[in-house]
């Protein structure tokens, strides 16, 4: 809808002698919905790397560098000869506390018969009681030693934490393991998200999207917010967000950028004037020009307007424009 306006001299309007030519047009006919895009690249949460946690001799390795493998999968077997040997022992020991237990409780339930019906002192009945209580403690210590065995024996056996992809093989068949030393490095493949540095004022917009696409090595995967951090850097002055794949996704690693389409719509940037330092609009409304504030508006750059779709807003002609200046038009 254009319609040509005409600042001056019309049907009841004599006292306006100055004439500039102006149109309006409907906000909803010129608005626009700028695209807005940033630097990200695809991470994981869990890039870890395996170690051993008892020493023992690498007896076999079945994870390969590129290799996917699932969560309780065997990637390295130790030797656990001697840990099975140890817990050979600790099984001995046990069952061996446990029958002195039965024993001296049997032994204690004889006694406290035997001291209600006069027959042996009362020194004799505390006896039965001190060996009753060191036989309970020796054989929960002894089932303390038993559990630590045999998780030593488990430890022999390294299993993928998470479903991963092996990305290094560091230790090697035949080595001699030391606890806390780098075996394998893994990356975790279920907790795949884009990590994407953000200027802060284009926060809400992307916020405010329907759709937003990473792009990587010319292949568009949709993607959804996961969160933002409410901190912005002191470096760089931006934020980070981190972002999900929707469905499929490239490789951990990847590099790229997420694009997005705002929303709300935008004056364009020839529409916008400058008034008492304030950049703005001129919109129609009651035989005048009246200037809107764009709060948010950044001089040589679309900027979001919030006015109803059908606002009559005056596209040729505002730089000479003031607030609260009469139009008229043709048709005055």
């Amino acid at each position: 809808m254009l319609l040509s306006l005409l600042f001056g001299i019309g049907p009841g309007k004599a006292a306006y002698a100055d004439t500039v030519k102006a149109s309006i047009i409907e906000l909803s006919e010129i608005a626009i919905y700028p695209s807005r895009s940033a630097f990200a690249s695809v991470i994981t949460l869990n890039n870890s790397k395996l170690s051993a946690e008892v020493p023992a001799k690498i007896k076999s390795i079945t994870a390969e560098v590129g290799q996917v493998v699932n969560k309780g999968d065997i990637l390295i077997q130790l030797d656990s000869t001697d840990y099975n040997l140890a817990l050979q022992q600790a099984s001995a020991n046990l069952i061996a506390a446990q029958s002195n237990l039965e024993l001296s409780k049997k032994q204690l339930e004889r006694a406290e018969k035997l001291v209600s019906d006069g027959f042996i002192s009362s020194e004799r009945l505390n006896l039965r009681e001190t060996e009753f209580t060191n036989a309970k403690s020796d054989a929960a210590l002894r089932r303390a030693q038993y559990n630590v065995a045999k998780r030593n024996v488990a430890k022999c056996s390294i299993k993928a934490p998470f479903k991963s992809v092996i990305r290094e093989r560091i230790g090697q068949v035949g080595e001699i393991t030391t606890p806390g030393s780098p075996l394998l490095h893994l990356s975790d493949l279920s907790t795949v998200e884009i990590d994407a540095k953000i200027q802060p004022r284009d926060i809400e917009s992307l916020t405010l999207s329907s759709v937003i696409i990473f792009t990587s090595s010319g292949i568009d995967f949709p993607v959804t917010i996961k969160r933002i951090v409410p901190v912005v850097n002191e470096e760089n002055r931006n934020q980070t967000v981190r972002l999900k794949f929707i469905k499929s996704q490239p490789s951990i690693g990847s590099a790229g950028t997420i694009t997005w389409t705002t929303d709300q719509p935008h004056a364009p940037t020839d529409l916008i004037v400058q008034r008492n330092d304030q950049l703005g609009v001129f919109i129609f409304e009651q035989e005048k020009a009246k200037f809107f504030v764009l709060s948010n508006a950044l001089e040589g750059s679309p900027a979001a307007i919030n006015l109803p779709a059908d606002t009559l807003v005056i596209y040729q002609g505002q730089h000479r424009l003031q607030d609260g200046e009469f139009v008229s038009t043709a048709s005055d």
